[in-house]
């Protein structure tokens, strides 16, 4: 795991966990493999922004009024 407990990520962390939630059909586990995050990481940013509206354990829809932030 990159990220230790209380840690901030960089705002392209956030934006690139927020890329793969909302424009691929990327796993959340594949999210975590990829990153090299904890999946409670990539669940709270998906919990913060309301990506992914997930109903049941493998059913998600991307939320459509949703819009990636630009990151500066």
């Amino acid at each position: 795991m990159r990220q230790g407990r209380g840690r901030r990520l960089p705002p392209r962390d956030v934006a690139t966990i927020q890329r793969l939630l909302a424009d691929t059909d990327m796993t959340v586990s594949e999210i975590v493999q990829r990153l090299g995050l904890s999946k409670a990481v990539i669940l709270s940013i998906n919990r913060r922004f309301g990506i992914r509206i997930y109903q049941g354990r493998s059913a998600w829809f991307v939320n459509q009024d949703w819009k990636l932030p630009k990151v500066g």
